[in-house]
Protein backbone atom coordinates (compact mmCIF):
# COMPACT_ATOMS: atom_id res chain seq x y z
CA UNK A 1 0.00 0.00 0.00
CA UNK A 2 3.14 2.18 0.33
CA UNK A 3 2.99 3.51 3.48
CA UNK A 4 5.61 6.08 5.39
CA UNK A 5 7.78 5.15 8.46
CA UNK A 6 8.87 7.51 11.32
CA UNK A 7 9.78 7.18 14.94
CA UNK A 8 7.88 8.84 18.37
CA UNK A 9 5.35 8.60 20.23
CA UNK A 10 3.52 6.14 22.82
CA UNK A 11 0.25 4.26 23.48
CA UNK A 12 -2.79 6.59 24.47
CA UNK A 13 -3.81 5.91 28.23
CA UNK A 14 -6.91 6.91 29.51
CA UNK A 15 -6.11 9.90 32.07
CA UNK A 16 -7.59 8.37 35.07
CA UNK A 17 -4.48 8.33 37.04
CA UNK A 18 -5.37 11.27 39.24
CA UNK A 19 -9.15 9.59 39.82
CA UNK A 20 -7.81 6.76 41.13
CA UNK A 21 -4.91 8.06 43.62
CA UNK A 22 -7.69 10.15 45.32
CA UNK A 23 -10.12 7.10 45.71
CA UNK A 24 -7.30 5.31 47.44
CA UNK A 25 -6.54 8.38 49.98
CA UNK A 26 -8.60 10.36 52.44
CA UNK A 27 -11.27 9.85 50.29
CA UNK A 28 -11.20 5.74 50.80
CA UNK A 29 -11.04 6.22 54.35
CA UNK A 30 -14.20 8.33 54.62
CA UNK A 31 -16.27 5.79 52.68
CA UNK A 32 -19.15 7.80 52.27
CA UNK A 33 -21.30 8.98 48.82
CA UNK A 34 -20.08 12.15 47.09
CA UNK A 35 -21.25 15.42 45.44
CA UNK A 36 -20.85 15.93 41.80
CA UNK A 37 -17.57 17.21 41.35
CA UNK A 38 -15.92 15.38 44.24
CA UNK A 39 -14.42 11.92 44.57
CA UNK A 40 -15.30 9.18 46.58
CA UNK A 41 -14.12 5.28 47.82
CA UNK A 42 -12.95 2.83 45.83
CA UNK A 43 -16.09 2.04 43.63
CA UNK A 44 -17.74 4.87 44.04
CA UNK A 45 -19.05 6.24 40.11
CA UNK A 46 -16.36 9.02 38.44
CA UNK A 47 -16.25 10.89 35.22
CA UNK A 48 -12.80 11.61 33.69
CA UNK A 49 -14.47 12.41 30.33
CA UNK A 50 -17.51 12.85 27.56
CA UNK A 51 -16.92 12.61 24.16
CA UNK A 52 -19.09 12.49 20.96
CA UNK A 53 -19.52 9.50 19.20
CA UNK A 54 -22.11 9.76 16.98
CA UNK A 55 -24.21 12.94 15.06
CA UNK A 56 -20.92 15.05 16.37
CA UNK A 57 -20.06 18.66 15.14
CA UNK A 58 -16.81 17.63 16.79
CA UNK A 59 -15.47 15.47 19.85
CA UNK A 60 -16.77 17.36 22.40
CA UNK A 61 -19.94 19.09 19.83
CA UNK A 62 -22.69 17.12 20.01
CA UNK A 63 -26.40 17.51 18.39
CA UNK A 64 -29.56 16.12 20.36
CA UNK A 65 -29.50 12.08 19.70
CA UNK A 66 -26.17 12.39 19.60
CA UNK A 67 -24.30 9.20 21.04
CA UNK A 68 -21.59 10.22 23.92
CA UNK A 69 -19.19 7.81 25.02
CA UNK A 70 -18.33 8.47 28.97
CA UNK A 71 -14.97 7.65 30.12
CA UNK A 72 -14.26 6.81 33.93
CA UNK A 73 -14.56 4.50 37.03
CA UNK A 74 -16.97 1.75 37.83
CA UNK A 75 -19.38 2.73 35.13
CA UNK A 76 -20.90 -0.70 35.24
CA UNK A 77 -22.85 0.27 38.13
CA UNK A 78 -24.61 3.28 35.88
CA UNK A 79 -28.25 3.79 36.30
CA UNK A 80 -28.47 7.39 34.59
CA UNK A 81 -26.05 9.84 32.74
CA UNK A 82 -27.39 13.11 33.89
CA UNK A 83 -27.65 16.09 31.11
CA UNK A 84 -28.59 19.15 32.04
CA UNK A 85 -31.77 21.93 30.21
CA UNK A 86 -33.09 24.79 31.13
CA UNK A 87 -35.29 23.48 33.40
CA UNK A 88 -32.77 21.19 35.74
CA UNK A 89 -31.12 18.03 34.80
CA UNK A 90 -32.31 15.18 32.31
CA UNK A 91 -31.46 11.38 33.78
CA UNK A 92 -31.35 9.16 30.58
CA UNK A 93 -30.58 5.47 31.25
CA UNK A 94 -27.09 4.48 29.45
CA UNK A 95 -27.00 2.83 26.17
CA UNK A 96 -24.05 0.01 27.15
CA UNK A 97 -21.55 0.41 29.84
CA UNK A 98 -18.60 -1.30 31.46
CA UNK A 99 -16.28 -0.65 34.20
CA UNK A 100 -14.46 1.74 32.62
CA UNK A 101 -17.07 2.82 29.07
CA UNK A 102 -20.41 3.58 29.37
CA UNK A 103 -22.53 5.05 26.36
CA UNK A 104 -25.87 7.28 26.08
CA UNK A 105 -28.18 9.79 24.15
CA UNK A 106 -28.26 13.23 24.50
CA UNK A 107 -31.47 14.36 25.13
CA UNK A 108 -34.02 16.48 23.29
CA UNK A 109 -34.00 19.74 25.20
CA UNK A 110 -30.27 19.36 26.72
CA UNK A 111 -27.81 22.58 26.51
CA UNK A 112 -24.39 22.47 26.80
CA UNK A 113 -23.02 21.34 30.20
CA UNK A 114 -20.65 18.77 32.07
CA UNK A 115 -22.83 15.67 32.20
CA UNK A 116 -22.25 12.93 35.08
CA UNK A 117 -23.50 9.65 36.70
CA UNK A 118 -25.79 8.44 39.19
CA UNK A 119 -25.76 4.69 40.33
CA UNK A 120 -28.17 2.33 41.20
CA UNK A 121 -27.78 3.45 45.12
CA UNK A 122 -28.51 7.12 44.31
CA UNK A 123 -24.09 8.54 44.34
CA UNK A 124 -23.52 10.96 42.08
CA UNK A 125 -20.31 11.14 40.14
CA UNK A 126 -17.98 13.70 39.39
CA UNK A 127 -18.86 16.32 36.87
CA UNK A 128 -17.01 15.42 33.31
CA UNK A 129 -13.91 17.88 33.43
CA UNK A 130 -14.71 19.39 30.33
CA UNK A 131 -17.77 20.26 29.05
CA UNK A 132 -20.04 18.87 26.28
CA UNK A 133 -21.65 21.23 23.57
CA UNK A 134 -25.04 20.75 22.03
CA UNK A 135 -25.51 22.27 19.06
CA UNK A 136 -28.51 22.00 16.53
CA UNK A 137 -28.00 19.36 14.08
CA UNK A 138 -27.77 21.95 11.15
CA UNK A 139 -23.99 22.11 12.72
CA UNK A 140 -23.15 19.19 11.79
CA UNK A 141 -20.00 19.60 9.00
CA UNK A 142 -20.87 18.01 5.66
CA UNK A 143 -16.96 17.58 5.57
CA UNK A 144 -13.65 18.17 8.05
CA UNK A 145 -10.36 17.31 8.83
CA UNK A 146 -10.16 14.08 10.16
CA UNK A 147 -7.03 14.92 12.82
CA UNK A 148 -8.48 16.83 16.05
CA UNK A 149 -5.91 18.17 17.42
CA UNK A 150 -2.18 19.66 16.67
CA UNK A 151 -0.90 18.10 13.22
CA UNK A 152 1.62 18.78 10.30
CA UNK A 153 1.90 17.38 7.15
CA UNK A 154 3.88 14.47 6.42
CA UNK A 155 4.84 12.51 3.04
CA UNK A 156 2.48 13.30 0.19
CA UNK A 157 1.15 11.05 -2.39
CA UNK A 158 3.38 9.45 -3.96
CA UNK A 159 6.84 10.09 -2.22
CA UNK A 160 9.17 8.49 -4.60
CA UNK A 161 7.86 4.94 -3.90
CA UNK A 162 3.95 4.69 -4.81
CA UNK A 163 3.13 6.35 -1.52
CA UNK A 164 -0.83 6.11 -2.03
CA UNK A 165 -2.27 8.74 0.37
CA UNK A 166 -0.76 11.72 2.54
CA UNK A 167 0.34 11.05 6.11
CA UNK A 168 -0.35 13.45 8.48
CA UNK A 169 1.68 13.11 11.79
CA UNK A 170 0.13 13.84 15.05
CA UNK A 171 0.66 12.36 18.97
CA UNK A 172 -0.74 8.53 19.40
CA UNK A 173 -3.62 9.04 21.00
CA UNK A 174 -5.16 11.93 19.29
CA UNK A 175 -8.85 11.43 17.77
CA UNK A 176 -9.36 10.70 14.42
CA UNK A 177 -12.78 11.78 12.82
CA UNK A 178 -14.70 11.11 9.41
CA UNK A 179 -13.73 13.14 7.44
CA UNK A 180 -17.13 13.03 5.36
CA UNK A 181 -20.01 11.01 5.89
CA UNK A 182 -20.40 7.54 4.26
CA UNK A 183 -21.12 3.43 5.30
CA UNK A 184 -17.95 1.71 7.33
CA UNK A 185 -16.47 -1.28 4.58
CA UNK A 186 -13.77 -2.29 6.13
CA UNK A 187 -12.51 -2.54 9.74
CA UNK A 188 -9.00 -5.07 10.24
CA UNK A 189 -5.54 -5.22 10.57
CA UNK A 190 -2.79 -5.77 8.07
CA UNK A 191 1.04 -5.87 8.18
CA UNK A 192 1.76 -2.87 6.59
CA UNK A 193 -1.40 -0.66 7.09
CA UNK A 194 -1.62 -1.73 10.89
CA UNK A 195 -5.46 -0.97 12.19
CA UNK A 196 -7.46 0.56 9.46
CA UNK A 197 -10.78 1.13 8.38
CA UNK A 198 -12.18 2.19 4.91
CA UNK A 199 -15.40 4.51 4.53
CA UNK A 200 -17.63 4.27 1.59
CA UNK A 201 -18.36 7.90 1.06
CA UNK A 202 -22.05 8.64 0.86
CA UNK A 203 -23.02 10.17 -2.70
CA UNK A 204 -20.06 9.89 -4.81
CA UNK A 205 -17.90 7.28 -5.98
CA UNK A 206 -14.91 7.52 -3.08
CA UNK A 207 -13.50 5.36 -0.28
CA UNK A 208 -11.95 7.27 2.30
CA UNK A 209 -9.03 4.98 4.49
CA UNK A 210 -7.60 5.61 7.81
CA UNK A 211 -3.90 3.87 8.96
CA UNK A 212 -1.69 2.91 11.78
CA UNK A 213 -4.62 3.49 14.26
CA UNK A 214 -3.63 2.61 17.49
CA UNK A 215 -6.52 0.19 18.64
CA UNK A 216 -9.22 -1.38 16.38
CA UNK A 217 -11.86 1.17 15.27
CA UNK A 218 -14.63 2.16 17.08
CA UNK A 219 -17.03 1.58 14.39
CA UNK A 220 -17.75 -1.76 12.02
CA UNK A 221 -18.44 -2.65 8.37
CA UNK A 222 -21.93 -1.73 7.75
CA UNK A 223 -22.18 1.57 10.51
CA UNK A 224 -23.58 4.75 9.09
CA UNK A 225 -21.13 7.14 10.32
CA UNK A 226 -21.37 10.79 9.87
CA UNK A 227 -19.26 13.80 9.22
CA UNK A 228 -17.24 14.45 12.10
CA UNK A 229 -17.66 10.86 14.06
CA UNK A 230 -14.81 9.42 16.17
CA UNK A 231 -13.48 6.55 14.41
CA UNK A 232 -11.09 6.04 16.84
CA UNK A 233 -6.88 7.33 17.36
CA UNK A 234 -3.37 8.26 16.19
CA UNK A 235 -1.05 5.74 16.49
CA UNK A 236 1.85 3.85 14.71
CA UNK A 237 0.52 -0.01 14.13
CA UNK A 238 2.01 -1.92 11.21
CA UNK A 239 4.52 -0.74 9.07
CA UNK A 240 5.19 2.82 10.79
CA UNK A 241 7.21 3.58 13.95
CA UNK A 242 5.96 7.54 14.22
CA UNK A 243 2.58 8.28 15.30
CA UNK A 244 0.41 9.37 12.28
CA UNK A 245 -2.26 9.17 10.09
CA UNK A 246 -1.93 7.35 6.99
CA UNK A 247 -5.58 8.69 4.89
CA UNK A 248 -6.00 7.43 1.40
CA UNK A 249 -8.86 9.02 -1.28
CA UNK A 250 -9.58 6.59 -3.84
CA UNK A 251 -12.33 6.95 -6.67
CA UNK A 252 -14.26 3.62 -7.21
CA UNK A 253 -13.96 0.75 -4.48
CA UNK A 254 -11.26 1.04 -2.13
CA UNK A 255 -8.59 -2.19 -3.65
CA UNK A 256 -11.85 -3.72 -5.77
CA UNK A 257 -11.53 -1.83 -9.19
CA UNK A 258 -10.79 1.85 -7.45
CA UNK A 259 -7.81 3.78 -7.91
CA UNK A 260 -5.85 6.01 -5.48
CA UNK A 261 -5.85 9.85 -5.82
CA UNK A 262 -4.04 12.61 -4.12
CA UNK A 263 -5.62 13.44 -1.05
CA UNK A 264 -3.32 16.65 0.04
CA UNK A 265 -5.85 19.26 -1.53
CA UNK A 266 -8.83 17.78 0.29
CA UNK A 267 -7.04 17.28 3.76
CA UNK A 268 -5.57 20.94 3.12
CA UNK A 269 -9.24 22.72 2.40
CA UNK A 270 -10.50 20.53 5.21
CA UNK A 271 -7.73 22.19 7.62
CA UNK A 272 -8.50 25.81 6.83
CA UNK A 273 -12.14 24.91 7.76
CA UNK A 274 -11.61 23.70 11.11
CA UNK A 275 -13.90 25.00 13.56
Amino acid sequence: MGFVVRTFGVRPLLALAAIAAAMGSGAAAAGAAVAPGGVGAAGTVAVADVTCVARCVDTRKATPGAKVRVRGLALDQVSSVVFRRGAGPIQVPPLSATEAVATARVPRGAISSRPYVIDAAGTKSSRSPHKLHILPPTAIPTAVFPVRGPHSFWDGFGAGRNHQGADIGAACGTPLVAALPGKVSHRAYQSAAGNYVVIDVEGVNADIGYMHMVEPALVRPGQIVSAGQTLGYVGETGRASGCHLHFEYWIGAWWAGGAPVDPEPYLREWDGKRR
